[in-house]
Parts: structure tokens; sequence; C-alpha cells
């Protein structure tokens, strides 16, 4: 019973996949199946990513019924399947005001800037399901899920580099706290407006800077092994991030700079923290005891990046018919990893059970 939140995770990969799929036929690509493509960003954003932060803080809570949130919030991949997308959203909903209320607890009981940038970040995922319900206009929702995403990654790392780094001054904090507050006021202009463009892109870019800065990820890159692919990778993602503030610049709802800005936050800045954390994350969350790190891991890394670049260097029209194999790859990218993760999973909780058997086998 120590695993209860386990029945949630094979929704988890199906709306990974149905995300990745739609993707592709959005792109252009013909797939023999017949899946919700209109619906991609609510399936990464909400029934993907949403259920993935979902579940990390809820195993956390000590009150198990909090498991309840994540698995709302998974049940909205049923409904996107039975072309049910009202009922999806109600779904993502309820899943992201049971997020925001287990961020409050948390943060009654013990305080702390970082708890109340995720928190603010779960409000933002809340407001933008609710706008997705009454609107159906992903235009008006998508800086909303970019919020809730920045920020919830955001808080994490101070979360978790608040014990290795030396003490942030008031001025450093209160930095981070502008650059956050700057970006609010970017997403209350409409989505269109250029100066809501240009104070998202000054918060991304100056918030990318900051974390370089004053994130743990430097000192990672002085250690060998799982530290130094995690620093690597977390550092990569704060480029791609500066980067999704300057495609902002040009002007990210005009033409291919909105695929652009997209997919540099969605795909370089998220999952890079997504492939960085997930070594350490999984063993939490599986209790496995030992964490499933593999060389083998900087493939996918490297094919992302490759194939990313290449599909954001599409903006330029000779190239552009070229961005579905793009889209392709990275997609395969993002299930090379995951398949790669639950191999090294597999493998380490084998190897942990050896471990425990070992002195038993020894016994006269």
């Amino acid at each position: 019973m120590k695993n209860k939140h386990l029945f949630i995770l094979p929704l988890v990969l199906l709306s990974l996949l149905t995300g990745i799929f739609s993707g592709w036929f959005r792109i252009g690509w013909n797939l023999p199946v017949t899946l919700p493509s209109g619906e991609h960003g609510a399936l990464m954003v909400g029934s993907f990513l949403g259920t993935l932060i979902c579940i990390e803080r809820s195993v956390s809570y000590p009150n198990r019924i909090a498991l309840l949130v994540p698995a709302l919030n998974s049940a909205s991949i049923i409904f996107f399947l039975l072309a049910m997308p009202k009922t999806a959203y109600v779904f993502l909903i309820l899943g992201a005001a049971g997020l925001t209320g287990i961020y409050y607890m948390v943060y009654v009981k013990h305080k702390g800037i970082h708890i109340l940038i995720m928190m603010a970040g779960a409000l933002c995922y809340l407001i933008g399901n609710a706008v997705l319900f009454n609107t159906s206009f992903y235009p008006s929702v998508v800086m909303w899920w970019i919020a809730f995403l920045f920020l919830t990654i955001t808080g994490e790392r101070l979360e978790l580099s608040r014990f290795v780094l030396l003490k942030r001054t008031v001025i450093k904090q209160s930095a981070l706290i502008i650059l956050i507050s700057v970006f609010f006021a970017g997403i209350l202009l409409p989505f269109h407006s250029a100066l809501g463009s240009s104070l998202s892109a000054l918060s991304m870019i100056g918030s990318a800077i900051w974390l370089f800065k004053y994130d743990m990820a430097k000192h990672s890159l002085k250690k060998p092994g799982q530290s130094f692919y995690s620093g690597l990778l977390l550092i990569t993602g704060y480029v791609w991030l500066a980067f999704t503030g300057l495609f902002f610049v040009l002007g990210a709802y005009f033409g291919s700079f909105y695929d652009a800005s997209l997919h540099a936050f969605f795909l370089g800045f998220v999952f890079m923290m997504i492939f960085a954390h997930a070594p350490v994350i999984l063993p939490a969350v599986l209790k496995l005891g030992m964490s499933p790190f593999g060389r083998s891991l900087y493939l996918w890394y490297i094919l992302l990046n490759i194939t990313l670049l290449f599909r954001v260097i599409t903006v330029f029209p000779g190239i552009a018919p070229y961005k579905m194999w793009a889209g392709m790859f990275n997609g395969i990218a993002i299930i090379g990893f995951f398949v790669n993760m639950i191999t090294l999973a597999i493998f380490a909780k084998k190897k942990s059970l050896r471990d425990q058997a070992a002195p038993g086998c020894c016994r006269v």
C-alpha cells in the first residue's frame, strides 16, 4: 500500500503519448489513428505535466487524501480520448484547485518564499484551465500555462538549492520577486499585446540570468556523474528560457515565431528541467532507494536539443517545410528518454532487491 500513487502512472504515460502523437498530427504527419489533435496543448500541459507535478507534491504530503489531486487531474485524458473536452477541462480545473490547496496547506506549516511562488504557479494553472473551459481559445490560455510551469520550476529550484548555496540576500530575493511581478503584469495585458510580450520577455530573460547566477547548477558541473548531468541540463534549460524571451521580443504571436516561442519554452526549458530532475524525483516516487542514472540519458538530451534548435530555425521560409521532421524527432527524443528512464529504473530496482537479499544469503 506504500505506492498507492502508482495506479496513476499509466494515465500519465497515456497522456504523454497522446500529446506527442497529437502534436505530430498538428505539425502535418498523417498517422493511422484518430486522436484529439486540437487539444495538444491541454494534453501536454494539463494531462501530462500537470499530473506529474500533482504526483510530485501529493506524494510528499503526509495526508494520503492528497493523492486524489493527481487522480482527478489525470482522469482528464480519458475524456479527451472520448471526445468530451469540456468534461476533461473540468477535471483539469479540479486538479489545479487541489494542487493550489496542497501548496496552501504546506505554506501554512512551513512558510517560505519558494512555496508562495509555486502556489502562485498552481493558481495560474487554475486560471488558465478555467479560461479554457469558458473560451476554448488556446492563445488566451497559453500564457497562464507558461506562468504555471515557469513559477513551479523557479520555486522548485529555490527549494532544492536553499540548503546548498550561501544565503541569498534580501536584495537578491527581491530581484527575483520583481522579475516574477513583471511577468504577471505581462500576462494580465491582452494576449497579443506588444507590451505584454515585452514584459514577459524581460521577466524570462532576467529570471534565466538570475537562475544561472544563483542556482546550484553551476556548482553541480564541478562534480562527476549524475551531478554534472543535472547541472548541464539545468543550465541548458536556462539558456532556452532566455531564448524564449528573445522570441517573445520578436513577436511571439506572429507566424512562425509562435511555434518557436512555445516550443523553446515547453521543450527547451520545461523538458530540460524534467530530464535533469527525473533521476532525483523518480526514486522518491517509485521508492527505488537508488537513482536510475546512466550515461545513455545524454543521447536524448543531445537529440532533443539538436532537433529543437532545427525546429526553431524553421522560422526562415526556406527550411520551413522541414519543421515536420524536427517535430517528429522532438517527440522521439522525449519518448526515448522515458523508455530509457523506465529501463534504468527496472535495473535499479532489481539491484536494490539483490542488495537487500545478499546478507541473508550469507547466513549459516
